[in-house]
């Protein structure tokens, strides 16, 4: 199978995979290690067996450190910026009414929690930072700042589609942020050639949000 029949079974089963995370059969706010674990098995092991099953080498996917600096660097400067946000966020009633829930699962039992949501961030990360973004636009041979191709613009640009589009139902603010922030979290995927980077920054700041909710 060439480059291209390849890119294009990626970006069926990227779209597939997305719905079966959007439409899970559990409820975050009420089976949430379930939820946690379907999104696992939907964003990593399956994306990650078809990569397998399509010759795709999985280092090439960002499973890898990579450059560990500048990721570590991104995570905390994300959370810097996010932490402003989240703080505000954190005292609107429609974050309170959707995240309180949520922090109940926190509340109860914070250690499952935060493995739980680690695990679900890993599939979410790379279904879309590294399934999508590099199994389309394969990995750059060195690191940079900005894509230099069209082919991986495109990349973020469908990633970006698939993974905003699936933030539909949360608060409004969030949902037209996280096409920026995918864009973002694309970037650091890129420059870092990993997507270590991207799920400890999304899975921190989510974790952030439960937190500042619960205790606001």
């Amino acid at each position: 199978m060439n480059s291209g029949a390849k890119s294009f079974v990626i970006a069926i089963a990227g779209i597939l995979l997305t719905l079966a995370c959007y439409f899970s059969p559990y409820n975050q706010h009420t089976h949430w290690v379930q939820w946690s674990l379907w999104g696992f098995l939907c964003g990593f092991l399956l994306p990650l067996s078809l990569s397998i099953a399509l010759g795709l080498p999985v280092k090439d996917l960002g499973l890898t450190i990579g450059d560990w600096k500048f990721g570590a660097a991104s995570v905390l400067l994300g959370l810097a910026v996010m932490f402003v946000f989240g703080f505000w966020a954190s005292l609107q009633p429609e974050f309170q009414a959707y995240y309180s829930l949520i922090a109940l699962q926190h509340e109860s039992a914070p250690i499952l929690f935060w493995l739980s949501l680690f695990a679900y961030m890993t599939g979410w990360e790379f279904l879309f930072r590294g399934f999508l973004l590099f199994g389309i636009s394969g990995m750059p041979k060195q690191p940079e700042f900005f894509p230099r191709n069209l082919k991986a613009w495109s990349a973020i640009g469908f990633s970006t589609l698939l993974f905003g589009l699936s933030h539909w139902g949360k608060p409004i603010p969030e949902f037209i942020g996280s096409f920026a922030a995918s864009i973002i979290l694309c970037l650091i995927a890129w420059r870092t050639r990993s997507c270590l980077a991207p799920i400890f920054l999304h899975t921190l700041v989510f974790g952030m949000f439960v937190l500042l909710v619960q205790n606001s």
